[in-house]
């Protein structure tokens, strides 16, 4: 019960700060709010407690960084990843580098900084906060350590989203795609000893299953022949609700496509 009645209280500064952002005002700095319009859906963490928010403008995803960065300040752990790319600025030579990216500073604006770039570069953000100064790490798949044991059991595949990006990263155009659409449904159930079931149930009423194996590489991609497109995902995204994962491939003159699959457990 204090889980939830803090996180409703750290939404309702969330939407506190947003409701600001539609107000015309100055900043400390002097400076006005960028209330340019641009899209995110956001999946963050505070602590245990997990939520997403639809971003309308540049103001309020600067709103939503600043109550992260408070929320860090207060002993929690934060974690975000947009679910909805409009930029993608990872290409051949960085998205090679598959460690995670480390940051401190004393300066909150340098760290709100700091995670818009990495945000740009479709990286998912955790931040924490320890004498006097913010540390955040960046990564383009959760460290495995991490994530072996979350990915036991069963989810439900709720989407795959094909984007497509120019040579400069900006988003020119995605596919959506989702089973129920078509009647059906998909699950993957995955086992602790590395094999995998996946499960269609058809409009009809059918069910028919497939087995193979799944791991997880020493860089923390997900690896299984019964994932479309690719046999190997970053997991930009887990947590004992959400998993979210995603396959880049570079292009030449046209730009690159981002594949990303959507899961929720069940």
């Amino acid at each position: 019960m204090k889980r939830t009645l803090r996180f409703t209280a750290i939404l309702a500064v969330v939407m506190l700060a947003f409701s600001a952002c539609d107000r015309h005002h100055i900043e400390p700095d002097g400076s006005e709010p960028n209330n340019d319009p641009k899209e995110r859906v956001v999946v963050f963490t505070v602590g245990q407690s997990e939520t997403r928010l639809t971003l309308k403008t540049e103001g309020e995803w600067d709103a939503l960084l600043d109550v992260l960065c408070s929320e860090a300040q207060t002993g929690q752990t934060v974690t975000f990843y947009n679910m909805n790319p409009t930029t993608y600025l990872q290409k051949n030579g960085a998205v090679a580098a598959k460690g995670a990216i480390t940051f401190t500073t004393s300066n909150r604006e340098e760290m709100k900084a700091w995670m818009k770039a990495r945000e740009k570069e479709g990286l998912t953000v955790e931040v924490t906060y320890s004498n006097g100064s913010w540390h955040g790490m960046a990564y383009a798949s959760a460290p495995p350590t991490n994530t072996s044991a979350d990915i036991v059991g069963t989810w439900h595949f709720v989407c795959s989203v094909v984007n497509y990006m120019d040579q400069n990263g900006a988003l020119t155009n995605s596919d959506l795609y989702v089973p129920e659409e078509d009647g059906g449904s998909m699950f993957y159930t995955f086992y602790n000893d590395g094999t995998i079931t996946l499960t269609f149930n058809s409009q009809d009423g059918t069910t028919a299953t497939e087995n193979s194996t799944w791991t997880l590489s020493g860089d923390g991609e997900l690896c299984c022949e019964l994932l479309p497109n690719a046999s190997c995902w970053n997991v930009n995204w887990i947590t004992g609700n959400t998993m979210i994962i995603s396959h880049p491939e570079f292009g030449d003159e046209e730009g690159d496509i981002l594949y990303q699959l959507q899961f929720e457990k069940e």
